[in-house]
């Protein structure tokens, strides 16, 4: 299937991923998980060669044109340079609220609130002997960075911390007094929300 050279704008999501898939391939994925979105930024490359019209390859494919996707999103959505709140840490790392599987990512800033670096920590199951302070706060003492938030997401959708949330953000916050490094907050998120231990009061 071809689509002309005009705008895509009105272009179904089923239409625009027929361009690389065959139609019945596109109707499974949509059967299996609902969406084209859901079956793209939800799924292993594992998941995708079991359809019949994908295998290994094009699995493949399909998830690095994933991973451009969520780029160039970041880059048009103007992230905040500065976080002056919750919400400029939730639109930065909006993408993770599709992620199939937990993962803790930290923001380093400077003095005044400026984003120095954006660090993935770790992957899979987080808890406080996965996610080791030395690897928090050896960046963070790199970059000289004044405070650093703590992010991990909740593929569940729900973003209310579990008592492992909560000792692991003590644990770090410890860790960060040590070296002078303060943890400024820590946000959980889930599907098109997040809480914020700051606004929770549940980080000083």
């Amino acid at each position: 299937m071809t689509l002309p050279f005009t705008s895509l704008s009105n272009v179904a999501d089923e239409e625009l991923l027929e361009v690389v898939l065959p139609k019945p391939a596109v109707r499974e994925l949509l059967t299996e998980y609902g969406s084209v979105q859901q079956a793209l930024l939800r799924s292993y490359p594992q998941e995708l060669e079991r359809i019949r019209g994908i295998g290994p390859v094009k699995a493949r494919q399909l998830q690095y044109l994933c991973e451009l996707a969520k780029r160039i999103y970041r880059v048009n959505a103007k992230l905040p340079p500065v976080i002056r709140a919750p919400q400029d840490v939730f639109e930065r790392v909006v993408d993770m609220q599709h992620l199939p599987v937990e993962q803790f990512r930290v923001l380093y800033l400077n003095t005044k609130n400026g984003i120095l670096a954006e660090e993935t920590v770790s992957q899979g199951t987080i808890s406080a002997a996965l996610v080791d302070p030395r690897m928090v706060f050896g960046r963070a003492v790199r970059l000289l960075a004044a405070t650093v938030i703590l992010i991990h997401n909740h593929p569940s959708g729900d973003p209310s911390p579990s008592p492992e949330d909560i000792a692991l953000t003590r644990k770090l916050v410890e860790a960060g007094k040590i070296l002078d490094v303060q943890v400024v907050d820590h946000l959980i998120v889930g599907q098109g929300r997040y809480v914020s231990f700051k606004e929770k009061g549940l980080i000083g």
